[in-house]
Parts: C-alpha cells; sequence; structure tokens
C-alpha cells in the first residue's frame, strides 16, 4: 500500500519539508567541521555507513551516536554498491548496520531496488515511526519520463514517505525533464536530482519545483556544489531559507518524543 499522503507533509525529526529546500550533507564520519556546516544553515545531516573506513556495526553505532550533538536529524544510509555505495557490503551485512543505527537516526534511505531484500529493515523503521526514503540513482543517463514516472509510482507501492530519483544529465534535455517530472508530482513528496557538471543546477532549481531535499557534501562530487557557495546561493535566491533554518526545532527533542524505551536492541 503507498505510503505518500498529498495532504501530510512529511518530517524527518523534527524538520517539516515541503515549504522551501532543505539541505542535507552528506558524511561519512564525525568531523570539526560539521559543527560550522550546522551554524551554516545544513537542516539534515546523512551518515554514509557504507564510507565508513571500517563499516562494521559497533563503529556505525559510535558514529552515529557521535552525530547527534549537533543536534539535526539524521538519515541513515547504507548503499548499496549498485548504486553508488562505497563499500561492496551483502544485503545481510546492509540490514545488520541498519538495525545497528537505527536507534538514533531519524530516516533512512534505502534504495528502491533492495526494498523486498529489506524488508525486514523497512518494518523496523516504521515500527520506530521513522521517514523511509526509497531512493532510485543512475549513473549512465536520465530515464524517459514514463520511466520516471514508474519509479514513482512503484516507490510508492512500496511505501515510500519520500521518493528520491538521481539520475545523470547527459543534456539540458535531462535536466529539464527531470525538472518536468518534479513540477507535475510535487504532491508525491519527491526528491529530484540530476547528477554531473550538466545537472549542478538542479540542485539550486529543483526545490523551486517541490523538490524536497538538496545534497551536498564537505568533498563535493557528482555536480553537488560546495557548502558554503551552495549556502550562499540559497540564501539569495530563497529569501525563506536562512528564517527557515534559524526556527527549525532541535532533533534531540525529536529522539526524545520517540523513546528509547521502544527501540528494539540493535542484533550485532
Amino acid at each position: 500500500m503507498a505510503s505518500t499522503n498529498p495532504s501530510r507533509a512529511p518530517r524527518i525529526g523534527a524538520v517539516r519539508l515541503g515549504d522551501g529546500p532543505r539541505l542535507v550533507l552528506a558524511v561519512s564520519a564525525d568531523s570539526v567541521r560539521l559543527r560550522a556546516a550546522a551554524a551554516l544553515g545544513v537542516s539534515v545531516i546523512e551518515l554514509r555507513v557504507d564510507g565508513l573506513r571500517h563499516p562494521q556495526p559497533a563503529r556505525a553505532r559510535q558514529v552515529v551516536q557521535a552525530l547527534r550533538r549537533y543536534g539535526l536529524p539524521i538519515i541513515g544510509t547504507v548503499r548499496s554498491q549498485r548504486e553508488g555505495g562505497l563499500a561492496r557490503l551483502p544485503d545481510a551485512q546492509r540490514a545488520l548496520l541498519y538495525a545497528s543505527i537505527s536507534p538514533w537516526v531519524d530516516a533512512i534511505d534505502v534504495e528502491l531496488a533492495s526494498a523486498v531484500r529489506l524488508e525486514t529493515t523497512l518494518a523496523m523503521a516504521r515500527q520506530l515511526g521513522m521517514t523511509i526514503i526509497l531512493s532510485h540513482h543512475d549513473f549512465t543517463a536520465t530515464p524517459s519520463l514514463r520511466g520516471l514516472e514508474r519509479l514513482v509510482d512503484r516507490a510508492a507501492a512500496a511505501g515510500a514517505d519520500i521518493i528520491k530519483i538521481a539520475a545523470t544529465a547527459r543534456s539540458s534535455d535531462d535536466v529539464v525533464r527531470l525538472l518536468a517530472l518534479t513540477a507535475a508530482h510535487r504532491n508525491r513528496h519527491l526528491v529530484t536530482i540530476a547528477m554531473g557538471p550538466l545537472g549542478s543546477i538542479s540542485r539550486l532549481v529543483f526545490p523551486l519545483a517541490g523538490s524536497l531535499l538538496t545534497y551536498t557534501n564537505l568533498t563535493p562530487a557528482h555536480g553537488q556544489v560546495p557548502l558554503e557557495d551552495f549556502v550562499e546561493h540559497l540564501r539569495w535566491y530563497y529569501p525563506g531559507f536562512r528564517k527557515a533554518v534559524r526556527a527549525q526545532p532541535s532533533a534531540v527533542s525529536s529522539l526524545r518524543r520517540r523513546g528509547k524505551r521502544n527501540m528494539p536492541t540493535a542484533q550485532c
């Protein structure tokens, strides 16, 4: 049954989505630079567990607990190598890693292609009341409009709260096609990204069409815009960006509201 509900704006932790760009900073470790990043205007941290130097449950749990001190919601991601993951991790190990971080994150990102194999991971996320992002990444091209719409339908049917599609732009037509998809289906809680140099503009413009999140990294790749430059652009082109960031509640309170007593013990 589809999870996306057009009448209910999704949240990640205490951060409400849908009324302007929300900036996600993807990291693979704790860093002294994160405190400054949070102050700049980052709304959400994404922990790429597959990028840890030693992607083991105990290490993943240690890093995510350290990230909580910045007071921002956290997306936990253990990306499949088939869709850009930085380590070759069997699905069983990925499930263990997701379980180890689930008590400490506000959302998880799982590839749509892995949704069936990681159904227990998704079931745990639903039990904990976490936001579920089902994603699709294409590092070679951008599907046709009909192909993109089929991905949206599949992700909604699989129970996504947020549907993320990142595809490589080989031409300006690819960027425009992704933009058209975003605008036409903005009530279906999409995150869309055109990857590659031609797609960099998507990270700034697509939120105007309804894309809920836009991503950056301390070491940008695949067309990402460097953090400091990106924040300046967002502040300039979205007058409400600075105000929205200042008003967003601390993620620490959302973790307390969820209550650790309801969280399963990770099996390591």
